[in-house]
């Protein structure tokens, strides 16, 4: 595995160079700023399979330094690691929102790192299916009387689909991952929501596999932009429903934000009608928040707030309507 390393503390770098060398990993460019980052990532003849960043750097910050990485052709879904201290809340959320993956704390604790490591392995394990994926998606679309079946998009119904192009979508593993980061105090007031397409498995069978990830993109779109204001990080979770992390959902008015994704998700009715796609059917679940007497842990949020408006047996606020 190759990695790009980026500190300007060169003892730091020099740590972080052993510890890696000690889990196995040898193949490792340190540099010292993001200016130094950026040229490597484009004069090396081969991808860096995972890259590490300090969150606070002079100039260009990591966060910012995230961001420009993942606008780099062949770098939108590498594994990012941030590197930071324990204080830096703001950076961690502002770093998961610009497409870090995880994050790594100062000072540096060899368990950690490793169990980082190996969930970076898992994820390029995973991206070299999507990928494949992606490359057949662009030949479908670019191909007027292509041989290539929709069938042959292998992905199913349940597939953790990552939605590129967005501001606020992340990869769901890199929601998780922020969650796991609260610390008890940060984690007060966070809350999460789930929206669901009812009639996801009916247009999964009905279209092919482009167009399902069309509507998916048409889905996405219109959540992210009701959220806005909320400054949400949202995933794609599979089985065609979303789920959203805010930091305090006290304020939402989450029957305005329904409204505005009903309203929104109209303006595609036209394009529904004419490839012959089943309208999507869309329901919102409730908030799930973690409060001091109800703390569900980590991910568990994350598996509550899709319970909610998946399980028709849960009692749950939740309204459907359909776009069409």
């Amino acid at each position: 595995m190759r990695i790009l390393a980026v500190d300007d503390e060169p003892l730091f770098l020099e740590i972080l160079e052993v510890a890696l060398q000690e889990q196995g990993f040898s193949d490792i460019t340190p540099v010292y700023s993001a200016k130094e980052a950026l040229r490597e990532l484009e004069m090396s003849k081969e991808f860096f399979d995972c890259i590490l960043l300090d969150i606070r750097m002079p100039g260009m910050d990591g966060v910012e330094l995230c961001r420009k990485i993942r606008a780099v052709t062949g770098y939108k879904r590498t594994p990012i690691l941030m590197i930071t201290a324990m204080n830096d809340r703001q950076y961690i959320d502002d770093a998961f929102a610009a497409g870090a993956s995880d994050y790594l704390t100062k000072p540096l604790d060899s368990l950690e790192l490793r169990a980082r490591i190996q969930m970076v392995e898992r994820l390029i394990a995973e991206q070299s299916r999507n990928l494949l994926l992606e490359q057949r998606i662009g030949l479908m679309s670019e191909a007027a009387d292509t041989s290539i079946l929709p069938e042959e998009l292998d992905f199913d119904l349940a597939s953790r689909i990552m939605l590129q192009g967005f501001d606020r979508i992340i990869e769901f593993s890199a929601l998780e991952n922020y969650l796991l980061s609260l610390s008890v105090k940060d984690s007060y007031g966070t809350a999460a929501c789930a929206f669901t397409i009812r009639n996801a498995d009916v247009i999964f069978e009905a279209t092919s596999r482009v167009s399902f990830l069309n509507m998916l993109y048409d889905v996405g779109v219109t959540i992210e932009t009701a959220l806005k204001s909320s400054k949400a990080l949202i995933s794609y979770a599979g089985n065609g429903t979303f789920v959203a992390v805010l930091g305090d959902m006290r304020g939402a008015d989450m029957q305005d934000i329904e409204d505005q994704i009903r309203t929104r998700l109209h303006d595609f009715d036209d394009i529904y009608v004419s490839d012959k796609v089943p309208a999507p059917v869309i329901a919102v679940g409730q908030i799930v928040r973690k409060s001091f007497f109800s703390r569900p842990r980590g991910t568990e949020m994350l598996q509550q707030a899709i319970a909610s408006v998946t399980n028709d047996k849960a009692d749950v606020a939740e309204e459907s309507f359909k776009t069409a």
